[in-house]
């Protein structure tokens, strides 16, 4: 993955901050990312298991083969939810983090030092990337 420079990253984002604010935010009942993460792992260790299993199938067995089909779409049904639902936490992060530097550039004042605000806008950024990054690498082939 390349490299994105901060300035086009947070233009990037003033132009699509107000569609971002259309999407659910965080709720304490939501997965973490890393949870979500072992959940599209489980499903796919699940599919892959299930997978498996249709290869020692008897051709010729008709219900064993519905079944295995079965099993299957429920599988790819539980991946697929799954992956939603991570896509849909890194996203969370990636926006609070947004929502973070958004307060962070709202509440410097007069009062606030260049290094502080320097401080404050380079952790605000640091934790957008990170979380930019991460939400990328979660939807990325």
């Amino acid at each position: 993955m390349t490299r994105q420079h901060p300035a086009r990253i947070l233009a990037a984002l003033v132009l699509a901050g107000g569609g971002a604010g259309a999407l659910v935010g965080c709720g304490d009942d939501e997965p973490s990312t890393e949870e979500a993460t072992a959940d599209v792992c489980g499903a796919r260790d699940d599919l892959d298991d299930t997978l498996t299993e249709l290869e020692r199938l008897d051709p010729t067995d008709r219900d064993d083969l519905a079944d295995a089909r079965e099993e299957i779409s429920d599988d790819v049904d539980e991946l697929s939810s799954a992956g939603q639902v991570l896509a849909e936490s890194a996203w969370d992060s990636f926006e609070g983090a947004w929502e973070n530097l958004r307060d962070t550039v709202d509440d410097l004042d007069q009062e606030t030092t260049f290094a502080e605000a320097r401080e404050q806008l380079s952790s605000a950024g640091e934790e957008l990337t990170g979380a930019w990054e991460e939400f990328v690498a979660n939807v990325d082939p």
